[in-house]
């Protein structure tokens, strides 16, 4: 039998490649009809507040009863949904101000600072405000309220609203032992830890084998935890099948990007500073595509916040508990697939030297197109179990990838095990600082700690020296 033409096999080849990102498209067009038509629409009198509460990690708090009063003193109350939203409707311009009801708040947590609610009336769309709830206790306004009356002392003030107010400083509260305060921190900092160390895993995997310092790979994660959320949030399907679809969805999106982005610019033979400069691009425009479709505000994948397990001061929610095993689990499986397969011991031979093991009869280009699926997947998962510890937003990959080029640089650039150890470290740091420090400084705190590191040891903790010249 004569082999068929190249002309045709090209064809077909490209015919399936628009074939995938068709449908694609039409997946992610689908996701941004369900979304439209689940907004909340608009009054023509007044205006919908939408008020978001959530604890220090960004996830939601439900059941909280809060009431928003104006400078007259009329009171409207509401409670929080299992996003962690409450809305009120609004019939006058003006201040507002935004109090809880004490007894619904969660034990131990109390509104950050103090409330200052500016809505205008007659927009098109709702008008939103997040509040941040600290674990340091329930506190009395920082600053002096602008409202003529408050509600009554069962009520105590919320959070300032687009930065208007002060945020919460650390330090501990008088009626606490340090170490019943940094205990929880401590297991909060192993569970994002572990979780930051799966996306970690697959950015350092990449790194490895092609030298792409992928910028777009926190869209990866943030990818995965919108389709978590659609699955799980939209759909209504079971929180199992929403990781399982992430890491099936994660590895199918990093296998379309390889395919049609990053194997064409290998082959032309661009330079790593010219690639590197793609994926900042591509990560810009995932970005605002993820905008487009799912919209500008935090979203929630529905969850039980209560806790299920229960320690002396440590209390971690289901999914705290679900996603760290998952990660362990997940960790392992890694392990034992680069230490005892074939494809596993090509990769690390791919990684240390790809001339080398192409000599030796290795397909480069299959390992590395296995890479992106396996970093794909590790992502996706990753996205939708950190979507489960706290809120999402279109660009919470930008957030995401500092961490995650924090750990692998920490842990040692090349080492997928530094990746790992980088991440706890970093997960670790960032919540247990927030006991001194503002929570709005944690980022800085990890980052400090990256460069004292790297002052003392520049190949990274796990990473071996190397010569260069």
């Amino acid at each position: 039998m004569r082999p068929a033409h190249p002309a045709i096999i090209r064809t077909s080849y490209g015919g399936r490649l628009w074939r995938l990102g068709l449908a694609l498209l039409a997946f992610l067009a689908l996701f941004g009809t369900l979304q439209a038509q689940n907004a909340p629409g608009a009054h023509a009198a007044g205006v919908q507040l939408i008020v978001t509460v959530a604890d220090d990690s960004g996830k939601p708090v439900a059941k909280v009863g809060l009431t928003v009063a104006d400078a007259a003193g009329k009171l409207i109350k509401g409670t929080t949904d299992a996003q962690g939203k409450a809305t009120v409707d609004l019939t006058a311009s003006g201040r507002y101000g935004v109090y809880f009801d004490v007894a619904t708040l969660p034990k131990g947590v109390g509104p950050a600072a103090n409330p200052t609610v500016r809505a205008t009336t007659g927009n098109i769309s709702p008008q939103f405000t997040a509040i941040s709830l600290s674990a340091s206790g329930v506190r009395t306004a920082l600053t002096p309220t602008p409202l003529a009356t408050a509600p009554s002392s069962a009520s105590t003030p919320g959070a300032t609203v687009g930065g208007s107010g002060s945020g919460s400083s650390g330090g501990s509260s008088g009626g606490t032992s340090f170490i019943d305060q940094l205990t929880p921190k401590i297991a909060t900092g192993l569970t994002f830890g572990l979780l930051l160390g799966l996306a970690s895993i697959g950015l350092s995997l990449i790194y490895s084998t092609t030298r792409l310092n992928n910028f777009a790979h926190g869209e990866l994660v943030t990818f995965g935890a919108f389709m978590a959320y659609m699955i799980a949030g939209q759909w209504g399907l079971n929180g199992w099948i929403a990781i399982l679809g992430a890491l099936i969805l994660g590895g199918c999106f990093g296998y379309l990007q390889d395919i049609s982005l990053w194997r064409p610019l290998r082959k032309r033979r661009l330079g790593m500073m010219q690639i590197m400069i793609v994926s900042i691009g591509l990560s810009l425009a995932l970005r605002y595509i993820f905008a487009f479709i799912w919209g500008p505000d935090r979203l929630s994948i529905p969850a039980d916040n209560d806790p299920v397990v229960s320690f002396g001061p440590v209390n971690l929610r289901y999914w705290d508990v679900v996603g760290s095993i998952i990660a362990i689990v997940l960790l392992v499986l890694v392990a034992l697939f680069f230490s005892f397969t074939r494809i596993g011991k090509a990769t690390r031979a791919v990684a240390d030297n790809k001339a080398l093991a192409a000599a030796t009869g290795i397909n480069v280009e299959l390992i590395i197109r296995i890479v992106w699926v396996g970093g794909g997947a590790l992502a996706g998962v990753a996205g939708a179990l950190i979507g489960y510890y706290q809120t999402l937003q279109w660009n919470a990959g930008a957030l995401i990838l500092l961490l995650l080029f924090a750990s692998v640089t920490l842990g040692g650039l090349g080492t997928t095990w530094g990746a790992l150890v980088g991440a706890i470290i970093i997960g670790l740091a960032m919540d247990v600082s927030t006991m001194w420090v503002p929570t709005s400084l944690k980022y800085v705190v990890a980052m400090l700690i990256m460069i004292v590191v790297l002052l003392v040891r520049p190949q990274g903790l796990l990473g071996r020296k190397q010569r260069i010249g």
